[in-house]
């Protein structure tokens, strides 16, 4: 007789409430809207780290582009484009309330003044290689060119970084 009433005595894990079950963080808006922008801005992103699985195919034209082959210059200023800064802009007028989104919209700030400054360089050489004048001049006017392309893309691509990085940092853990 004891023995079935010790069953009833024994601790069990206690039932959970509605009451008691912590509820979720709600949404932030504007941490949403700065982690949408940078996932629309990861795919430019270059890992510059070896993994398990070697470097990318673009790595590998990035670091020719660098040792000279200005035909291999990234195409992808598309992400850096006018629907790019509309989104960047709708983003920069949000409410911002939390410490890691004035972070986030400084990084987010930072990214676009370095897009303004440094993009026209990058977009000369791959207007350049487009037009095929490469034909004409021997190559001479993309070589002219390269430094700056590449000073323009380790700019933009350090600054993509740190607001990609930023904005992960301002998101809430899962």
């Amino acid at each position: 007789m004891l023995a079935a009433a010790l069953p009833a005595c024994s601790p069990g894990p206690a039932p959970t409430s509605p009451a008691t079950t912590p509820a979720p963080a709600p949404a932030d808006p504007t941490t949403d809207a700065h982690a949408a922008l940078a996932a629309r801005l990861r795919p430019f992103l270059i890992e510059r780290g070896t993994g398990p699985s070697g470097r990318s195919a673009r790595a590998a034209d990035d670091e020719r582009f660098r040792l000279g082959a200005f035909w291999k210059a990234r195409t992808d200023t598309h992400h850096f484009d006018a629907a790019f800064r509309a989104r960047a802009h709708t983003v920069l007028a949000a409410h911002e309330d939390g410490a890691g989104n004035v972070i986030a919209r400084g990084a987010l700030r930072q990214l676009l003044a370095t897009v303004d400054a440094r993009l026209p360089a990058w977009q000369a050489l791959v207007d350049y290689n487009a037009s095929g004048r490469m034909r004409d001049d021997g190559g001479d006017g993309g070589r002219a060119l390269l430094p700056g392309a590449i000073a323009a893309i380790d700019a933009i691509e350090a600054a993509t970084w740190a607001y990609v990085e930023t904005a992960a940092q301002a998101a809430p853990a899962p």
